[in-house]
């Protein structure tokens, strides 16, 4: 028995060491059952905290009484005051290196108070991200934002179940088990995969590359996490979960391997992702084999790790489904546009058009719909060519849409025709509007390579104050109004 105070005397198998309080040791445990015992002379009640990672069950007896375990992450008691002799059994499924620590009451609660308060920032953020994500995936319809969501959600759940939170609530005892925590460490990283892979579209540019490296083994590690919730520990369940930790590694190895062959082909955001792998890789490195260097980080970089990667991937997430949306925008401006002329193309048109008359069907108003065709198009490109036949189009356009409002519809419906939809208060603005652009379409000047061109349109020009079935009844009589006045120019041609 140690003589001095606040000294305890490790002893188990062949392996025995003194310890004073807050202070830790590496302890060597055998597979199965071990009895440690603890003989101690301390002046003030103290805390045993033991490593519990690999370990199935563990019991202390004081003096032949049964000393429960307190709700805390890992196996702790709870050390009286003065001299006893203390039997600590471990059941742990494979041989490994225990840390033991010995700390005095005020130490280990100032140390758990400053851990719930990290965790619980960390948990805060997570439940944030998750509803926030689930949110917008839903406004957005982007199934991405949804993959993000459930990678939030099963790492947050690992963590939660490796920092043993939930002991502060409830008996989670058959949730902290390690068969559970392999479940959500499989999830986290099949979840995580598949989201990276959608995230930059890997699949798509490097199909059987990216399934056979990458989604397979996500893949394999989820089923391995699942066998392993069903088997019973012992020497074939840390082999399996071995292997399993080796696969992950591999896994992040090629998934690595593929953002960086996207940074390369400049795939947009890849960058954001790659830093975001660097800084969790670097921190599993630091946890892993560098842990002796500082213990703070050993113990909380994974997690400080997770966080900023949160933030990185989450403005991946928006900046990649922005440029998306973007594209798509863009498409569907070029679908609706007609490329010659720069204006909206038929099916363009009529979709503004219809929404306009929707609007006057709820909020009245008056219509001025202007049927626009210019005159002895043919004879343009016979003479002059197409070349020139296309300049005259565009310098039209140019000319109609500048005596149009922002707001109004102005289109090509094809060839030669123009089609413009304005919506007003009164129908002396209509009118207005007509007697403008007739003017101005009356007799135009084009100067060109081959000389100077002179111009005429016919404009047939119909106002709507009662509400109008369709578009197309609306096109329709502004066509026979400008039939007549192409037929009064052939009678009395400029």
């Amino acid at each position: 028995m140690a003589q001095e105070h606040n000294l305890c005397s490790v002893s188990i198998n062949d392996f025995e060491q003194d310890v004073t309080l807050n202070e830790s040791i590496e302890v060597p445990l055998l597979q199965f059952a071990n009895s440690l015992i603890l003989r101690c002379d301390i002046n003030q009640a103290g805390v045993l905290v033991v490593n519990d990672r690999l370990l199935r069950h563990g019991s202390m007896r004081i003096e032949g009484s049964d000393v429960g375990a307190l709700a805390a992450n890992q196996l702790t008691f709870s050390l009286p005051s003065g001299r006893f002799v203390a039997e600590i059994q471990l059941d742990v499924e494979q041989d490994y290196l225990s840390s033991v620590t010995l700390q005095k009451w005020p130490d280990y609660a100032l140390k758990g108070q400053r851990h719930n308060l990290l965790l619980g920032l960390f948990f805060g953020l997570c439940i944030t991200l998750v509803v926030y994500l689930y949110f917008m995936g839903r406004s957005l319809k982007d199934k991405r934002f949804h993959h993000y969501c459930y990678y939030i959600l099963c790492a947050g759940m690992f963590f939660l179940l490796q920092e043993g939170n939930l002991h502060l609530f409830f008996d989670a005892t058959i949730l902290s088990t390690r068969q559970v925590k392999l479940l959500f460490a499989g999830l986290t990283v099949f979840s995580g995969t598949f989201f990276v892979v959608s995230l930059l579209d890997l699949q798509g540019r490097w199909p059987l590359i990216t399934r056979i490296t990458v989604l397979y083994p996500a893949g394999l590690v989820l089923g391995i996490s699942i066998v392993l919730l069903f088997m019973p520990r012992g020497e074939w369940f840390a082999w399996l979960a071995t292997i399993m930790a080796r696969l992950t590694f591999g896994l992040m190895a090629f998934t690595f391997g593929l953002i960086s062959c996207a940074v390369y082909v400049r795939v947009h955001t890849a960058r954001l992702v790659l830093l975001a792998s660097c800084i969790v890789l670097s921190a599993m490195i630091f946890r892993i084999w560098l842990g002796d260097v500082s213990p703070f980080l050993q113990r909380y970089g994974l997690i400080f790790s997770f966080a900023v990667e949160t933030f990185l991937l989450a403005i991946a997430t928006s900046e990649r489904i922005k440029g998306i949306n973007q594209d798509k925008i863009l498409a569907q401006a070029q679908a609706m546009t007609d490329p010659l002329c720069e204006l909206l193309n038929r099916r363009g048109w009529e979709n503004s058009a219809n929404k306009m008359l929707k609007a006057h069907q709820d909020n009245g108003g008056i219509l001025c719909l202007l049927y626009i065709d210019l005159d002895n198009f043919k004879q343009i490109n016979d003479c002059y060519g197409h070349q020139v036949g296309d300049d005259v189009l565009r310098i039209l356009a140019k000319i109609i849409r500048k005596q149009m409002r922002d707001q109004d519809a102005v289109g090509r419906l094809g060839g030669d025709e123009f089609v413009g939809l304005a919506k007003f208060d009164g129908e002396a603005q209509s009118r207005a509007l007509e007697e403008r652009l007739t003017g101005r379409l009356t007799n135009i000047n084009i100067h060109t390579d081959s000389g100077q061109i002179n111009v005429t349109a016919s404009v047939g020009c119909v106002v709507f104050s009662e509400v109008q079935r369709s578009v197309s009844d609306m096109l329709k009589q502004a066509d026979q109004a400008m039939y007549k006045v192409k037929q009064a120019h052939h009678k009395n041609p400029i």
